[in-house]
């Protein structure tokens, strides 16, 4: 896991560039790589998180033999290993590092090297000798690929910050801050909160050639070629668990000390239980824990933790005013408004897993995408409350009457793409590809990483989400059960109460935080010269809902955290 950046076309001189490389400092602490030829438009940069192979064969820019070419990577390729053995006598391997398998996967293989890839990914691979730059994502879009383009010069980077370091102006989208205030949408489009700085999207890949710039997809689900639908249960479950344990013993290839983390729901659950079954060593456990008993998710689980397990059990608890104290650290690691308390719980979560020495932790991000875990999944819940106006993954009503009239009128509402004849397969393509997910993953990238920490996500390997996305909906749903398959393949393994009870979400505790202990420091903001003066809001209508929630009307913060975050954001990055 690491930082890259590069620059094609006018490179600035190598004092700047190498600052703007250091911005991302915290994203690879353990090595420092450099490229730079400003004579012939080129520069690259890399910071590293050395994971595989520690030693300095795995410095970036990482060259081939012949010198034509140059990679900087940021994240893992799980299959390394397999993909080293097929490409042994087409490649002359001198390291052990993943890096090497990537950049001679695609030297013999081009961009098709890419559907043989099972890992998270974002890299660049500069052709010294045809003056050609090729860079891609993973298929989900776990790791982050930023870019602009200016005056014909191609800039990139995993990071906001190294890009602005550059000297590229920050300046406010506008299309991006109306679909977050009217829709609660954001990291659903290839733009971002910054004008001209754009995210190559998830199972995508780029070429900048003269000045030119193509962009190319290789993977998206509504293109797979589905397995029969009708497979029935006992055969869904045994091929889920093989695909599921082979997704774990992938991920658990490291070369520095691995984790979990643990929620009291069933996603973790059966990860855990895996990681025992795979792990030679007992891996150490981390958790949330809130002080108040009705959000606290830490009292469940260790009801269900054995005693050998208890004893490498680590929790961390966020007091409310430790929630201003970090705040600010990150807003300006986040880059983008995020979602709330739960991501500044995780944020501090990563600083614990720091300190405890654990670099590479396994989480259960992406298993109510792929079996239609969120309630609003249900067909009849989509179907009957659909036409209402709610967040991006229809949870939450938004309120669209405090947009200024004028603002408003300038711009369109986002319409996800709807490429199946299933309700249901909409709905989590919209989530998988535009909105719950992208949103999740940039969240605890930037939140792990800014503890150089490594999150892997084993519910997201390609091979699982496609075999899950397909099945019929009677494996996702049936009855009052959702991730009915889920729950069908861990019966025997995980216990009961784990199986059956809902997760308690400690996202919840923001209302009742925002409304006690940070209710000065919300109407500090809220009232402040700043929020008043920004075009994109009705105050008078802001400053009624602002007093009704105060009030104790209704129990949803969400609208109240919008105008927050968002003038959190341009204080940090724009005024």
């Amino acid at each position: 896991m690491c930082g890259i950046i590069g620059v094609i076309g006018t490179v600035p001189d190598e004092k700047t560039f190498a600052k703007a490389r250091d911005t991302m400092a915290h994203r690879g602490p353990d090595d420092v790589g450099l490229y730079h030829n400003q004579e012939k438009g080129s520069a690259l940069g890399h910071r590293r998180l050395s994971i595989i192979d520690l030693s300095q064969d795995g410095r970036q820019p990482f060259w081939s033999a012949d010198k034509r070419y140059a990679i900087v990577f940021n994240g893992e390729i799980y299959n390394y290993c397999e993909l080293r053995s097929e490409l042994e006598g087409k490649y002359n391997f001198i390291t052990k590092t993943d890096t090497e398998v990537l950049l001679a996967a695609y030297t013999v293989g081009g961009q098709e090297a890419l559907k043989k890839l099972n890992g998270m990914f974002a890299f660049a691979v500069w052709d010294a000798q045809e003056q050609k730059l090729f860079a891609a994502r993973d298929r989900l879009g776990v790791k982050p690929f930023h870019y602009h383009v200016a005056d014909g010069t191609f800039s990139f980077a995993s990071e906001i910050k190294a890009l602005l370091a550059l000297g590229i102006t920050a300046q406010v989208n506008e299309s991006a801050v109306y679909d977050y205030l009217s829709q609660g949408l954001y990291d659903h489009r290839t733009e971002t909160f910054f004008d001209g700085i754009v995210r190559l999207p998830a199972g995508h890949y780029l070429i900048w050639e003269q000045g030119t710039l193509t962009i190319t997809s290789y993977w998206d689900l509504k293109d797979v070629a589905k397995e029969p639908s009708l497979i029935n249960l006992s055969d869904a479950k045994e091929k889920f668990l093989t695909l599921f344990a082979d997704s774990i013993r992938l991920r658990l290839r490291s070369d520095v000390p691995a984790g979990v983390n643990l929620s009291s729901g069933l996603d973790s659950a059966a990860i855990l239980y895996f990681t025992e079954k795979f792990s030679e060593i007992p891996l150490k456990l981390f958790s949330m824990k809130m002080d108040d008993p009705d959000y606290d998710e830490a009292t469940l689980i260790e009801q269900t933790l054995a005693d050998s397990q208890k004893k490498r059990w680590y929790t961390s608890t966020l007091a409310p005013q430790e929630s201003i104290a970090l705040m600010g650290e990150v807003v300006h690691s986040q880059e983008e408004p995020f979602g709330g308390i739960p991501t500044i719980t995780y944020h501090k979560l990563a600083q614990l897993e720091k300190k405890e020495g654990v670099t590479v932790i396994l989480e259960g991000q992406g298993g109510d995408e792929l079996l239609a875990g969120y309630r609003y999944f249900k067909p009849e819940f989509l179907l009957e409350e659909g036409p209402r106006r709610r967040s991006q993954d229809t949870t939450i009503e938004v309120k669209a009457n405090i947009l200024d009239e004028k603002f408003s009128a300038q711009h369109a509402e986002w319409v996800p793409p709807q490429p199946f004849e299933s309700v249901l397969l909409n709905a989590q393509y919209r989530d998988l590809m535009y909105t719950k997910l992208p949103r999740v993953l940039r969240f605890n990238d930037r939140l792990s990483m800014a503890s150089s920490r490594e999150y892997r996500q084993p519910y997201l390997d390609y091979r699982l989400v496609e075999f899950c996305f397909f099945l019929s909906d009677d494996l996702k749903i049936r009855g009052d059960e959702q991730k009915f398959l889920l729950r069908e393949a861990m019966r025997d393994i995980v216990p009961v109460e784990m199986r059956s009870r809902p997760k308690k979400t400690f996202g919840a505790i923001q209302t009742p935080w925002l409304r006690g202990e940070l209710r000065e420091w919300a109407q500090g903001i809220l009232s402040s010269s700043s929020f008043k003066s920004r075009p994109y809001f009705n105050h008078t209508i802001v400053e009624k809902e602002v007093q009704k929630f105060f009030a104790g009307e209704g129990d949803n913060s969400f609208a109240l955290w919008q105008w927050i975050n968002l003038e959190l954001w341009l204080r940090e990055f724009i005024d």
